[in-house]
């Protein structure tokens, strides 16, 4: 994946780094969003991730993170409100933006949990 990404921006200002997910290679940079897809609910401790991602960010930063609970037979993910509770002492705003209903996003109609959470740090 990370060879296609290379070879897609060719030329443009990116830099792309391989490492450990929940506590990301880049020293003590700061930044003003951490954008994450579809990977907290992979994590063996999501709380510890959000806290060294929140760690990333300057004051008045956001992490944005996209989420839900999908699967019939064994359904996985991570609920919103789970998350929204892991957020909650780390951050100065959560806000819960419900993705579920919008078939654009996901190339055909969802009946499950799909959702962006916004996190801003004080």
């Amino acid at each position: 994946m990370v060879t296609l990404a290379r070879q897609k921006l060719a030329g443009r200002d990116a830099a792309f780094l391989i490492g450990d997910a929940a506590a990301p290679p880049v020293g003590e940079q700061r930044f003003d969003a951490v954008l994450v897809r579809h990977v907290l609910w992979a994590l063996p401790d999501p709380g510890r991730a959000l806290r060294h991602w929140a760690g990333l960010l300057r004051p008045g930063g956001r992490l944005v993170l996209v989420e839900g609970v999908w699967g019939t037979a064994g359904p996985v993910g991570i609920p919103a409100e789970r998350l929204t509770g892991l957020l909650t002492p780390i951050a100065g705003q959560v806000r819960v933006e419900r993705l579920s209903g919008d078939p654009l996003l996901w190339g055909g109609e969802v009946t499950d949990e799909r959702y962006a959470v916004v996190a801003v740090t004080a």
